[in-house]
């Protein structure tokens, strides 16, 4: 859903979503940030987790997955692959979301004692991975995360608990 103004020969697009997604990564970035440079100790965690937060927010804006899907449908259909796309989409879901999983549990491992950053390290990893299995786009998983929900769509509260849950772990690591 997006609605359009013209302001003064401008055409300016409100989308609710992204600017939803763009506070929510916003939000986590920052707290990143913020948790880095008041912690000198393990800093480096918190530095990298916003670098990762702030590509997801750019993500967000440039909507770049939708081009990568756009390009790889149209290939797809090229080569008459389209039709028999289900089970390798499943089985490209199934291996980023256990990379994804595996490089979380790396990194929280790396951090055992800092509890917080263990916990903003899953948040990250959950946000990671809603961008990715939207930009694979199985039909069956964009069923559900393309519901509405109030104003949203469950993608965007999704969005929203995984960067309430970084946010959290960073105000938590300033203590």
């Amino acid at each position: 859903m997006s609605v359009r103004a013209g302001v003064s020969g401008l055409n300016i697009v409100f989308d609710p979503t992204r600017v939803a997604g763009t506070v929510a990564f916003g939000a986590a970035a920052l707290a990143c940030f913020h948790a880095a440079a008041v912690t000198p100790r393990r800093s480096y965690l918190w530095w990298l987790l916003g670098a990762v937060q702030l590509a997801c927010l750019l993500e967000v804006l440039l909507g770049l997955r939708y081009g990568w899907h756009d390009t790889v449908k149209s290939l797809l259909q090229e080569r008459g692959w389209y039709a028999s796309r289900g089970q390798w989409q499943a089985e490209l879901l199934a291996v980023a979301l256990a990379l994804i999983a595996v490089l979380a549990i790396f990194a929280a491992w790396r951090h055992r004692v800092d509890g917080a950053g263990r916990v903003a390290i899953a948040g990250t990893a959950l946000g990671v991975s809603l961008l990715g299995t939207e930009a694979i786009s199985l039909h069956r998983v964009d069923a559900i995360m393309y519901a509405r929900l109030g104003p949203f769509d469950a993608l965007v509260w999704m969005w929203l608990a995984a960067a309430a849950i970084v946010v959290t772990a960073a105000l938590a690591r300033r203590r």
